[in-house]
């Protein structure tokens, strides 16, 4: 009975997680897109292999993959890609180039990249919800395709 109650604050909680997320990589994935080429070189000072192609695929999976879990499409997808994103900051930037604490007064941690990382996964073992569209697809699958 509380189950069947509480159901609707379960998929609006989605919500929020996505729109929330979306958010946050929206406006960063559109910085990176206005100068992709610097975006690049950053890459490049960290050996990243192939730094212009890493610099569009990030570009475009924070701006547009933002925009994707905003309205719930494609979500575990993007949110796997966003998760390895952050990773990937962590360990590379972070912890690598900048020697950055987990948190401190004194420069940035890494806290917030870690809370984008565990949001990301939350959506890939929740999926977006009910009030998104990757369900609505789903619904009119048939069976055994």
């Amino acid at each position: 009975m509380a189950n069947g109650r509480l159901s609707w604050s379960t998929g609006f909680g989605h919500v929020v997680l996505r729109v929330a997320l979306g958010a946050v990589f929206v406006p960063h994935g559109l910085q990176k897109l206005r100068n992709p080429a610097a975006f690049a070189g950053f890459l490049s000072q960290l050996h990243v292999p192939a730094p212009t192609v890493a610099a569009w695929l990030v570009a475009l999976l924070e701006a547009a993959g933002g925009a994707l879990l905003v309205v719930g499409l494609l979500t575990r997808l993007v949110s796997l890609g966003l998760l390895l994103d952050m990773l990937v900051a962590i360990v590379s930037v972070k912890i690598g180039l900048a020697h950055a604490p987990f948190t401190s007064g004194k420069m940035p941690g890494w806290e917030f990249e870690l809370m984008l990382a565990a949001a990301a996964l939350t959506l890939i073992f929740t999926g977006p919800g009910n009030l998104a569209i990757d369900p609505l697809l789903h619904r009119n699958r048939q069976p055994g395709l």
